[in-house]
Formats: structure tokens, C-alpha cells, sequence
């Protein structure tokens, strides 16, 4: 555990891990947000702990439960004396407000069933005695490739966790009443706990709201919450009246009602608490005195509404609000939007909306350092791009665009530092050495790669799926617009690397366009309809490698369009190219023969063009990093990483080409994920860097080597020295 006053501290350096020299970052909202019960502060559950906000000032003040990272909750006691935290794997732990001490942990054992979701819906009786929480079992069905995670029920728990931790006073088993409700890895449907703990609502179908006793399991009663004049149909949130009479529920449109518990008979039909939109999320909550306010999110607004006085208190703007929460007399409300920037609204005359942009979007997808080494510019998952001056280790810009994970959203040129944004169905160009925008290009896809020409001359997008428009960034000028008669779908796209030739990729086939007259060459077939991931070319234009998402990579000669072999992906049988430890060469020779192998992200060329580096998956791992020679295409090294990094997530070449970073993924019962260096001669790895809680999904070399940065799910980015390692 850290705690720490700001007073003007760089967070930016706050108990970072041995070798870092800053954290970009505060993490992504992971879990809940709570208000202590006087109203002084804000504390945020995020993936890498908790961060605590002064209410008057805003201002960050201590930063703790860092050990635990990956977090799914967090609430006070009604007389703010403790705090409650769950995490994702189901644990939870309760601290001493006043000097932030852990005074309890509930392991929740693990369910036969399958595995314990994200505990949530952690809430403390009025007495502080009793801690109630709930987890999602859910199962993995298909093996270790599969996202198929099938709901099996909802396993709510009341602890005395004064007296026992390890065994709960009452605990029981909710199956859904559907064999087959996907949750997803760490979402739960809606519940509440009444005000004095006896009942437990819950949806216990897609349609059905259920009221039970907490600690007996007794089913109290069940409602239908089908709006059926309202394309969105269930539930969203839950919470009792503080007499307990009542159940509010907020569906999926703009609608809310209210049910009588006791009478099990609807009290207040469905209702609209903000105007007609096909997509709303309302937060229900009772003040002390029984007024009912409900705040709604749509796409592009907020609208804080009493029910009670049926009026509208006030509504501000906000891109694609995800979740929010009350202070205790409603006079603050706290939410964080899809970039991961948490707001806080204050009630007054007039009231006020305060960001506070610290918290970064979930996952950082891409990094890449300017070529002077003094900038960094990074894209997130779901939504946003920041640019980060490396020195101060300050956000110089945020580039607010949506949808930044569907591929070609974003482009970015190394011979001219620019990047491509769409927007609203527009290319926006902006040049980031001066922190201009110089070109604004109309006609876009959202789902197709925008490409910049090697020399950034030109630029082209998709259009209508199936046309591809070329651009002069000079002139802002069209220069040709290419398409196929008949016209197949374009899923990738990308220029050689001389400028001379440019391919389309369509699934079945692809085309080879001359760039001097824009005129094509050649249409070839491929030998199966798949999705394509990347679109690689040969240094000296020799050769385009198609790699697709599941089979073979193809390997075509640009000049003539010929088919001319394709990447080795094989077992290797020569012993002499592998490297690894002996323990780990001798559980891959057990594999041997037995295993699927895939090509996972993107293939890498050395920056002396000899080589090219990518990651081998393999349904049981030990999984491989293998070296190819970019002239030859055939294997010249494969290492096999070593526990802690059996599953390697993303790579990147050393400026000097002579080292590999090699990030990993989370593996079940990690606590700190790895970045690993590796000698490219000799294949040994020469260090490893500790730091981030989740998957390293981006890395990048600053080009003057002195620093390497890796980007997270987690939602941080840490700048790591190599100088030590690897020199300058």
C-alpha cells in the first residue's frame, strides 16, 4: 500500500517500478466510483488502485491498494470509518479511512462451476457489521482462443467480516433462467441491496426483475421489465426507496418505473425522464428525504432529472457517457465518458462541470515516438489519441475521435510526423511537429485502413467499402479514385515501400496498382476468402506479404502478380535456431507435432531491412518469437520465452535493430506483467522490465535508444531506460 500528498508532486513518478523514469497515465476506470459520506471526496477504482480527489480542489491526494490493480468496486461505510475495494478476480478488501491501512480481506474461494467474475455490488449494512457482494461464475467453453464466456449464475455472499473473513454468513447461487446469457468477462447484471440489507433485486433474466431475502435466499417477489413500446428492452439500474417499499428501475431507452415490493404491483408506469433517443443509460437515486433523481446518458448528453418534481435540474455536454455515481445529498455527480476523462458535476446557481482528463481509455492499442524523441503520441481503446510532451510527461493534445479500435481510424507518417484522423465520415491531417491541422479530406469508411504514401505525398481512404480515394496533401486535391468492376468489398490497403506500387486486398483477391498513372496491373486470386490483418512489403519492392487472421502467409512478386512461396510458419527441426531455457525446450519438444499454429499481430522488418520478427500463438503454449530473413523468408531463429512471458503479446525492433522488446500477455495468477529484451544475435534475454498490471498490448523505441515505452490494457504507459542494456 502508497499513500501520498500531491502538493505539487509530478504523479508522473509515483512508486514507479525499477528502470521506470515515468508513468503516463493514471489507469482507466476499471470499477466503481464512490463519494465519502461527507461529501469531501471522490474516490475512483482503477486498474492500477485507487486514486483519491479532494472534492473542493480537485486535486489528487493519495493513491493506495496499488498490490491488488485490476479493480471492480469500491464503497464506503455509512459512517465513512472504512472503505471496500473488489478486484476482478473476486477478492475484496476493506481499509481504515484515516490512514488508508488494510484491516481485512475476504478471498472468495473459488466455484466449481466455473470461475468468479469481478466481485461487485459491494455494499455495508448501516451498522458497518455486514459487507454483501456478488460475482458472475462464468466458463470458458472453447479453449484458450475462445471469447465465448457463458453466464452460469450469480453467487451473492453476506460476510460479518469483523469476526470471519473466511466464511460467509449467508451465501447462495442465482442460475439464470436462460441456458445460454453472455455477460461478458467481468460484467454482471443490475442489482440492489436495500437500505437495510434484508433484500437482495436482481435481474434474473434478460426481462425479469427478482427481489429475494439476503441471507435465506427466499424469493420476495418477481416483475416483468419488457418495455415493449421501446426498441431497447431490460434493465439497466436498480435501487430501492430508504423505506425499502419501493424498487426504481431505468431500462435501456429513456424510461423509468417504479415497482411496489411489498404489493408486488407497479406503482408508476413507465415513464421518460429525458427526450426519445434509441440508446439511453439512467441512473436512479434517492436523497435522504425519498426524492427520486435520475440521471441520464445518451450518445452526446447528460441530463440530471427529480422524478419527484418531474423537472429537469440541468444537462451538459458529454461524448458517450459510460457509468456514473451520487454523492449522498446529490449535490455532486461523478462520471467517467469512453476517453476515460472523469467529470464531476456540482448542483448550484449556476452549477458547474468540472474534467479531469488524468484517467486514460481503456488499452493503449499504439504508441509512437516522434523522430526527435521528444514526443510521443498514443491511441486508445475504445476511443482517443493523446500526443504527450516526453520531457514534462504532460498530454499536449487529445484527439477526441471515436472509435479508434476499428482498423484505419488512424494513420500516422514518419517522413512528415503527421497523422490522419476520420471524423464524422472526414480525414482530418494533422501536422504534429507544428500542431496544425493542414488538410481536411471529405468521404471516409470507418471499418477500412487510411494510408499515408512512404514520402506522405499522398493519402489514401475508403469509400462506400469498395472505392478507394488517393488525395494530394499539397493540394487537397483528388488524384484518382480506384475501384473494380465488379466492385469487391476493400479490407486492407497499403503502398510499397518505394511509393511505385499500391495494393488493394478484397478477401478472395487483390490488386496491384502502378502509382505513376494510378492504373492496375495485375488482379490476382488468393487461395481462399479470409480477413486480412496486414499488408507487408519487401524494402526493395521485391515482394507483398498478405498476412491474413488464420491461414498461411502468402508471399506474391509485385512486378509480375506470380505467387512465390509463403512465410515459414512450420516446425523448425533444425535444434541448433532455437533459444530458450533447457526446461522450456524440452516442453516444446513434448508439443511437438501437436499443436496449431498462428501468426499473432503484426510481423515487424529490422530497421536494416535484413530481418523481419513476429509471434507464433500455438493452441498450448509454449508459444514462439521467430526471426526470418526478409530476402529469403525462411527461418533464422525461434525463442521460446520463459514462464511469466509463455504468452508474448506485441513486439518491436531497437533502433540499432540489434535488440527485440517483447511485451506479454496476462496470464491467471499474474500480479505484474513483463517486458522483455532480447539479443537478435545470440537470442538471449538480456533484461526484463516489471511494471504494468495487464497485457502489454504497444511498444515503441524512442529513435535516439534511450528510451523504451510500452502501453497497456491497464491504461498506463511507462517509459522505461534502456540505456543500461542496450546503449545508445
Amino acid at each position: 500500500m502508497y499513500t501520498y500528498q500531491t502538493d505539487g508532486v509530478d504523479i508522473t513518478t509515483w512508486n514507479l517500478p525499477e528502470d521506470a523514469t515515468a508513468r503516463l497515465g493514471t489507469g482507466w476506470i476499471s470499477g466503481d466510483m464512490a463519494f465519502s459520506p461527507d461529501g469531501g471526496a471522490l474516490v475512483v477504482a482503477t486498474t492500477i488502485g485507487c486514486w483519491w480527489y479532494d472534492l473542493n480542489t480537485m486535486e489528487l491526494r493519495a493513491w493506495w491498494n496499488t498490490e491488488q490493480g485490476m479493480l471492480s468496486e469500491i464503497t464506503f461505510s455509512h459512517d465513512g470509518q472504512w472503505v471496500a475495494t473488489g478486484d476482478w478476480e473476486g477478492d475484496v478488501r476493506i481499509y481504515e479511512t484515516q490512514n488508508l491501512q488494510c484491516v481485512a480481506k475476504i478471498g472468495v474461494p473459488k466455484n466449481p462451476e466455473g470461475v468468479m467474475g469481478a466481485a461487485r455490488s459491494l455494499r455495508f449494512s448501516q451498522d458497518g457489521q455486514h459487507l454483501t457482494l456478488s460475482h458472475l461464475i462464468i466458463r470458458l467453453d472453447d479453449g484458450p482462443f475462445s471469447r465465448d464466456r457463458t453466464g452460469r449464475g450469480r453467487y451473492f455472499s453476506v460476510y460479518d467480516w469483523k469476526v470471519n473473513t473466511d466464511t460467509s454468513i449467508a451465501s447462495f447461487t442465482v442460475p439464470p433462467k436462460l441456458d445460454r446469457w453472455n455477460f461478458g468477462p467481468h460484467s454482471l447484471c443490475p442489482q440492489a441491496l436495500s437500505p437495510d440489507g434484508s433484500l437482495i433485486a436482481y435481474t434474473s433474466a434478460p426481462h425479469i426483475t427478482s427481489v429475494m431475502h439476503t441471507e435465506t435466499g427466499e424469493p420476495i417477489a418477481e416483475f416483468p421489465d419488457d418495455y415493449t413500446d421501446t426498441p431497447w428492452k431490460g434493465c439497466n439500474r436498480l435501487v430501492f426507496s430508504p423505506c425499502g417499499k419501493y424498487l426504481v428501475a431505468t431500462n435501456y431507452g429513456n424510461k423509468y418505473h417504479i415497482w411496489n415490493v411489498q404489493n408486488e404491483t407497479l406503482e408508476i408506469l413507465p415513464t421518460e425522464y429525458m427526450e426519445n433517443s434509441q440508446m439511453c443509460k439512467g441512473i436512479p437515486t434517492y436523497t435522504s428525504d425519498g426524492t427520486l433523481w435520475i440521471v441520464g446518458f445518451s450518445n452526446r448528453k447528460v441530463v440530471i432529472w427529480n422524478a419527484t418534481l418531474q423537472k429537469t435540474v440541468n444537462t451538459f455536454e458529454c461524448w458517450m457517457p459510460l457509468n456514473g455515481k451520487f454523492s449522498n445529498e446529490k449535490s455532486h455527480f461523478a462520471l467517467r465518458n469512453i476517453y476515460g476523462e472523469l467529470q464531476v458535476w456540482t448542483r448550484g446557481n449556476p452549477s458547474t462541470v468540472k474534467s479531469l482528463p488524468t484517467h486514460i481509455s481503456r488499452g493503449v492499442i499504439d504508441i509512437r515516438f516522434s523522430k526527435d524523441s521528444r514526443t510521443l503520441l498514443s491511441c486508445h481503446d475504445p476511443a482517443g489519441y493523446r500526443l504527450w510532451d516526453v520531457a514534462k510527461r504532460q498530454v499536449k493534445r487529445t484527439f477526441s475521435s471515436p472509435f479508434t479500435n476499428l482498423v484505419g481510424v488512424v494513420a500516422t507518417s514518419h517522413s512528415r510526423e503527421l497523422l490522419a484522423v476520420v471524423e464524422n465520415k472526414q480525414i482530418r491531417v494533422w501536422n504534429l511537429t507544428s500542431d496544425t491541422q493542414i488538410a481536411e479530406l471529405l468521404g471516409a469508411s470507418m471499418k477500412v485502413d487510411i494510408v499515408f504514401s512512404p514520402s506522405a505525398e499522398y493519402i489514401a481512404n475508403v469509400i462506400r467499402q469498395n472505392t478507394i480515394r488517393i488525395w494530394d496533401l499539397a493540394s487537397n486535391s483528388q488524384v484518382a479514385e480506384l475501384s473494380q468492376n465488379p466492385s469487391p468489398k476493400v479490407l486492407r490497403m497499403g503502398f510499397s515501400r518505394t511509393g511505385k506500387y499500391f495494393v488493394s486486398v478484397h478477401g478472395d483477391s487483390f490488386t496491384i496498382w502502378d502509382t505513376t498513372r494510378w492504373e492496375k496491373r495485375h488482379d490476382v486470386t488468393l487461395p481462399m476468402d479470409q480477413s486480412y490483418k496486414q499488408v507487408l512489403f519487401h524494402p526493395k519492392d521485391k515482394h507483398v506479404i498478405l498476412v491474413p487472421n488464420e491461414d498461411s502467409i502468402f508471399i506474391w512478386d509485385l512486378k509480375s502478380g506470380e505467387h512465390t512461396g509463403q512465410l515459414d510458419t512450420t516446425e523448425c527441426l533444425d535444434p541448433s535456431i532455437y533459444r530458450g531455457t533447457l526446461q522450456d525446450l524440452t516442453h516444446l519438444n513434448e508439443l511437438s507435432g501437436t499443436t496449431f499454429r498462428r501468426i499473432w499481430g503484426k510481423i515487424w522488418l529490422s530497421p536494416c531491412d535484413t530481418h523481419m520478427a513476429g509471434i507464433l500463438r500455438r493452441s498450448k503454449i509454449p508459444n514462439e518469437i521467430r526471426i526470418w530473413d526478409s530476402t529469403t523468408l525462411e527461418t533464422c531463429m525461434v525463442i521460446i520465452p520463459p514462464k511469466g512471458c509463455e504468452k508474448p503479446q506485441t513486439l518491436r525492433y531497437s533502433p540499432c535493430g540489434k535488440y527485440l522488446a517483447v511485451g506479454a500477455q496476462w496470464q491467471e495468477g499474474q500480479k505484474i506483467i513483463s517486458v522483455r529484451l532480447w539479443d537478435v544475435e545470440t537470442g538471449e534475454n538480456i533484461h526484463t522490465f516489471w511494471g504494468h498490471r495487464s497485457d502489454v498490448w504497444s511498444l515503441d523505441f524512442s529513435p535516439d535508444g534511450e528510451l523504451l515505452a510500452s502501453g497497456s490494457y491497464d491504461g498506463t504507459i511507462l517509459l522505461w531506460d534502456v540505456k543500461p542494456f542496450i546503449g545508445t
